[in-house]
């Protein structure tokens, strides 16, 4: 039986936890929120569309990077394969999730400034694994794992993300202001303009 594989763009709605299996297999699961931007045909104006939730998971080394990357509000994209679950909840009624069990997670750059930072995950202390502790989540902080410059799990200073005009996309003048800090003087004109 084939699978459907999927790309999905979306925000990270819930903090992804690291959990371990019976077998000590670490996983993750995690939902984003996809929602379509369509244009109005007669103003022109960008609107939002439908949200549709999808459940996201992740195992194996892919959950523990993942668990100390990702923070609930970012842009995030999702490649792998489609699937759902359905079940009957405590008051009877029928329901659904999407999921994607995930064969690649990262940052969408397209709505933010981000970079990469390898790590070996078996040396880091409170990791599960070999060599690592006890299955708990790590201090990215203490860790090294997210530092300013690496776009990981910390907070983003003000003013290092550009902003996202009406069709989500970052203008020059964005891009500009969250490298240097100002905004680009008006009379100055860009490099080809």
């Amino acid at each position: 039986m084939s699978q459907a594989t999927v790309t999905l763009t979306g925000y990270v709605g819930t903090m992804p936890p690291l959990h371990l299996s019976a077998n000590q297999v670490p996983w993750t699961s995690f939902r984003v929120a996809s929602t379509r931007r369509v244009r109005d045909g007669v103003t022109g104006e960008w609107q939002d569309g439908r949200t549709t939730w999808f459940t996201v998971k992740a195992f194996g080394r892919a959950a523990r990077t993942v668990t100390a990357s990702l923070v609930q509000g970012q842009p995030v994209v999702v490649t792998g394969r489609l699937s759902s679950e359905e079940w009957v909840d405590k008051e009877g009624r029928e329901r659904y999730a999407l999921i994607v069990e995930a064969d690649a997670v990262g940052p969408d750059a397209t709505r933010g400034l981000t970079s990469y930072t390898k790590v070996v995950l078996d040396e880091l202390p409170g990791q599960p694994g070999p060599g690592g502790g006890q299955g708990q989540r790590p201090d990215p902080w203490q860790t090294g794992l997210a530092t300013q410059s690496s776009g990981g799990a910390g907070e983003v200073p003000p003013g290092a993300v550009p902003s996202a005009s009406d069709d989500g996309s970052a203008d020059e003048d964005d891009v500009e202001e969250s490298l240097t800090g100002a905004a680009r003087p008006a009379d100055v004109e860009p490099v080809g303009a």
